[in-house]
């Protein structure tokens, strides 16, 4: 176990490291006026695990709630039904080109759908590194209903006073391992009162196997894929494949940032309810079901 003194002197190195990752890496061109976007008072995060499933019959009715959706859920039938009124997309595989074509093809399906689908007003929210990359905005500029915000994602490490007043300015975020990080975050930046989360199973830890050959497979099954999802490598970036102790301490990563986010919350009387039933997520108030309309 760390003594005091050894993570306060963590504490101030990081601190001290990440400055000036801010300084150079942190784009001014993301949202400062993120609270003007708010519309209700309480979100519901719609992430795309399994149990997503049959939550999002009911969601669609919830007319009093604003929702946010992730990822590739405007490939889904469901879209159109829900209509969130904000996307957030994070993994940088979906938009950059030094990546294997797998990527490529699944990020041009991604961004077709998105623009195609969309019939209604949405604000789309996507990581400033993806700003000079001309190929996605083309499906996106077409549709006029789309409006597009750009988020900072340098990563930010040090005291938690530190992180969080860099936080909520928008200069950063604890490493995004996953879109569900971006995505609470945006919606306390945008000061939601109550957050609730749905779609967030976060249960990789059963389908994760090493193959004879040191290669590690996890089936990552969504609400959408849940019956055919197959076992395949974490890819690092698009590229390649991580080893068993990236992976978890990708994991590791996700799972303490929640106790940040949820600890910030409080702190700024933001309530965030995990209404996801089975979910690996330990940080949050557990709730069994979403409010009624």
């Amino acid at each position: 176990m760390k003594s005091r003194i050894h993570i306060l002197l963590e504490h101030i190195f990081y601190t001290l490291l990440t400055i000036p990752k801010i300084a150079v890496l942190s784009k001014n061109i993301a949202s400062k006026n993120i609270r003007s976007l708010k519309i209700g008072k309480e979100l519901i995060i719609l992430g795309n695990g399994p149990s997503l499933k049959e939550q999002v019959k009911t969601i669609k009715d919830l007319t009093r709630h604003d929702k946010m959706c992730v990822n590739h859920f405007a490939e889904s039938e469901q879209y159109a039904d829900v209509k969130p009124q904000f996307y957030v997309l994070n993994a940088p595989e979906m938009w950059l080109e030094n990546v294997d074509e797998i990527h490529k093809e699944k990020g041009k399906k991604l961004f077709k759908a998105i623009s195609e689908n969309t019939q209604w007003p949405l604000q789309l929210f996507i990581p400033v590194g993806a700003k000079n990359v001309g190929h996605w905005q083309k499906d996106i500029i077409a549709n006029k209903n789309i409006s597009v915000n750009y988020f900072n994602t340098v990563p930010l490490e040090g005291s938690v006073s530190f992180i969080e007043w860099a936080m909520s300015r928008g200069w950063g975020m604890p490493r995004p391992h996953n879109v569900l990080i971006p995505s609470i975050i945006l919606s306390m930046r945008m000061n939601y009162d109550t957050v609730y989360l749905v779609g967030a199973d976060h249960s990789w830890l059963p389908e994760i196997y090493v193959s004879d050959k040191n290669v590690v497979y996890l089936t990552q099954k969504h609400f959408y894929d849940e019956e055919h999802a197959s076992a395949r490598p974490m890819d690092k970036l698009g590229k390649g494949s991580r080893k068993l102790h990236e992976v978890l301490e990708k994991f590791t990563y996700a799972f303490s940032c929640y106790f940040l986010l949820n600890d910030y919350a409080t702190k700024h009387n933001i309530t965030i309810l995990n209404a996801t039933k089975g979910s690996f997520i330990d940080a949050f108030k557990r709730i069994s079901t979403l409010p009624k309309p």
